[in-house]
């Protein structure tokens, strides 16, 4: 049986990074429409079965109940389990939808959104759909369209090659054990403190350590950019020092809003290379939001690697499913 999950957050694009900057709003209502669009994209395509994670604001049952399910193909389940309003909803969907053979995810939200899912599960191709301006994982694509691609990534008509593309993950280390991760950047802030979770004040910022460095994107990602471009299929990733030095860079770390930012230190990190949390006592907030606090007795190191989740371009599988006459219908 051919199926396909769906993981949509109602939390993503709403911090405090709108209220400080100019970042876009992306209402419920809308992310409802996009499930919907998703939806019929999937059952476009013939997979059997589509699987939703249950949120807090039902996406999967708003959605259902406006669709003409009676004409569609494809099956729609809502995933049984606990629904705790937290990321680890999504990791949780993640490993269930690994377990159900579920053959490619659609997410809807933002970097933390595909971090937490790809904590549950990297072995199956994503395509990550963007709610806001503050991401760089996930991609700004038609949910149609999207959807489309899945339904045809499930169904193995392709084969992987140029169609999807592994991505690198930062791995949190502390005392010698793995205790979290990051897909994007992971920031050493001289705080001791959580707080609203995500980073907006350059202030406290003292260590960055990117898998990607691109500067048309927004956040820590475009400070490392500015200094040496490193785009999401490149095996490299790279750790800025902030401080007084000899060069400066001008980054948009929020939409709209720029900043001079001083650069004590950078260097290319390979894979496999790890780098020393130095400021202690810190916290390390991973893809933009808070997560490990370091103690000062704690030896903690990020580690570059080439094993994160699967991504798939959406624009390639269409393209490659059309060559191959997927869309053509006989008469």
């Amino acid at each position: 049986m051919i199926k396909v999950g769906i993981i949509s957050n109602p939390a993503s694009g709403k911090d405090i990074r709108r209220l400080v900057a100019y970042a876009s709003v992306m209402d419920n209502v809308e992310k409802t429409n996009q499930v919907k669009r998703i939806i019929m994209g999937i059952d476009s395509t013939g997979v059997d079965e589509i699987l939703i994670m249950p949120d807090y604001f039902c996406f999967g049952l708003r959605a259902i109940n406006t669709l003409n399910i009676g004409k569609m193909h494809s099956r729609i389940t809502m995933l049984e389990m606990p629904v705790t309003s937290t990321t680890d909803d999504s990791t949780v969907a993640a490993r269930l939808m690994r377990e159900a053979g579920v053959g490619c995810i659609v997410t809807l939200g933002g970097d933390g959104t595909n971090r937490a899912v790809a904590k549950g599960d990297r072995s199956i191709p994503l395509i990550p759909l963007s709610t806001g301006t503050n991401n760089v994982f996930p991609v700004m694509s038609e949910a149609t369209t999207a959807g489309m691609a899945a339904g045809i990534v499930a169904r193995g008509i392709l084969k992987n090659d140029g169609i999807m593309y592994t991505h690198k993950r930062l791995i949190v280390l502390k005392n010698g054990k793995e205790v979290d991760m990051a897909l994007i950047d992971a920031v050493v802030v001289d705080q001791l403190f959580v707080g609203s979770r995500a980073i907006w004040d350059l202030a406290d910022i003292k260590q960055i350590i990117c898998s990607r460095a691109e500067p048309n994107n927004i956040g820590m990602t475009s400070i490392a950019g500015s200094l040496h471009p490193l785009g999401p299929e490149n095996g490299h990733g790279i750790y800025v020092k902030i401080g007084d030095g000899n060069l400066r860079v001008r980054a948009a770390i929020l939409p709209g809003l720029f900043r001079d930012v001083g650069i004590a230190e950078f260097k290319i990190l390979a894979p496999g290379d790890e780098v020393e949390v130095s400021f202690r006592p810190s916290v390390i907030a991973l893809d933009g939001e808070r997560e490990v606090t370091v103690l000062p007795a704690d030896d903690v190191r990020i580690r570059l690697q080439t094993d994160g989740p699967l991504v798939v371009d959406v624009e390639k599988v269409l393209t490659e499913a059309a060559l191959k006459g997927f869309f053509t219908l006989k008469n």
